[in-house]
């Protein structure tokens, strides 16, 4: 009898999951992150999927790898697009110069240094210029003529906006410092960055993940960035 109804008790459950599944795939993106049993049906699973494959780069604490460009997970500032449900499973899904036809390649940080189209002292020059957005030592004179190769022959205007907020459509990054660094923002590393370029990856995960673990990894996100609900862990304890 007690097999019996542990077993009962099992396909109950895996039919309830099965349910919450198909419920979650189902349902529009506005109500999957505010309904929540769906959320917290979802951020029961993610931790696992996200310690399995996004913590190598972006940490287990969420928080990024500023060597390696991986963004920080935790807060509410995104690379691509503005963080909601879509825009999340929508780099999750095709990644960001991953290969995938529909991966987010449009635009990539090249090596103005390595193609000649700025001199050494210019890229000094534009780095403090970058740099003295968020340093309060920066040489005024490097810094006034950084300026006109950020907006001209550098043309860095044009993917990361004439005020070096940043632009979401291109994933190039606020430069300003407010909002953090992706590669950090001491003046050794914006050298490389403008000298050698960026070309950061992240797979298309939508060819190792089937969708519910895509949808349920977004919300994960999603609910982590938004505080929409209590953070959840990954520490490895986390089901």
């Amino acid at each position: 009898m007690v097999i019996l109804l542990c077993a009962a008790a099992t396909l109950g459950w895996r039919i309830h999951g099965r349910y919450l599944e198909d419920a979650l795939l189902r349902a529009d993106p506005e109500r999957a992150v505010t309904d929540r049993a769906l959320v917290d049906f979802a951020i029961g699973r993610a931790p696992a999927i996200y310690r399995g494959h996004c913590a190598s780069c972006h940490g287990r604490d969420m928080h990024g790898n500023r060597s390696r460009g991986a963004p920080d997970l935790s807060d509410s500032i995104w690379l691509y697009g503005l963080g909601d449900l879509p825009d999340i499973e929508n780099t999750l899904e095709y990644g960001i110069r991953s290969g995938h036809p529909k991966s987010h390649n449009i635009t990539d940080m090249p090596g103005f240094g390595r193609v000649g189209q700025l001199s050494t002292g210019e890229i000094q020059d534009v780095v403090e210029y970058v740099y003295a957005f968020s340093h309060a030592d920066a040489n005024p004179e490097a810094v006034r003529r950084g300026r006109p190769l950020f907006m001209d022959k550098g043309s860095c205007y044009d993917c990361h906006a004439p005020d070096a907020t940043g632009n979401v459509d291109y994933g190039a990054p606020d430069l300003t410092g407010h909002s953090g660094w992706l590669y950090g923002g001491d003046r050794q590393t914006l050298y490389q960055s403008v000298y050698d370029g960026r070309h950061g990856l992240c797979p298309a995960w939508g060819t190792r993940l089937n969708a519910v673990q895509i949808r349920e990894l977004a919300i994960f996100l999603y609910v982590t960035a938004h505080r929409a609900a209590p953070a959840p862990t990954v520490a490895a304890g986390a089901s």
